[in-house]
């Protein structure tokens, strides 16, 4: 069992690559992650949205809510057998940079637009 309680991560379900890696996640359980659609009209109001499409959003037990890089550590220290990449990127060092080229790349994400209601199937 999770001690430190789930996490909350708000996420692009329009990405595949993001769907991906979050259903991953998920088959820990929600005890460990909680997933929530960031295009959802029921987003939480403290979470914006453009933001939460931006860069990955999670939100800690503590109701704190980290971005980017901060995310994806937040995410991996709760996980069983991810707590080493955690630590591994977790100092400064690392971290900083990982989240300046995440932030980069994330915009470049590939979506699925007829999902978002963009074309229709005649």
């Amino acid at each position: 069992m999770n001690t430190l309680g789930p996490v909350i991560a708000y996420y692009d379900a329009l990405c595949p690559m993001c769907r991906r890696e979050m259903s991953h996640y998920s088959k820990f359980g929600e005890e460990y992650i909680r997933l929530e659609d960031c295009n959802a009209p029921d987003l939480a109001e403290d979470v914006d949205r453009e933001a939460a499409l931006a860069a990955m959003h999670v939100r800690l037990p503590s109701g704190e809510i980290v971005t980017g890089v901060a995310a994806f550590i937040a995410i991996w220290e709760r996980l069983p057998g991810w707590k080493y990449l955690a630590m591994l990127t977790r100092p400064a060092i690392i971290r900083i940079p990982l989240d300046f080229i995440y932030r980069k790349l994330a915009p470049l994400r590939p979506r699925d637009n007829c999902r978002d209601g963009v074309c229709s199937v005649d």
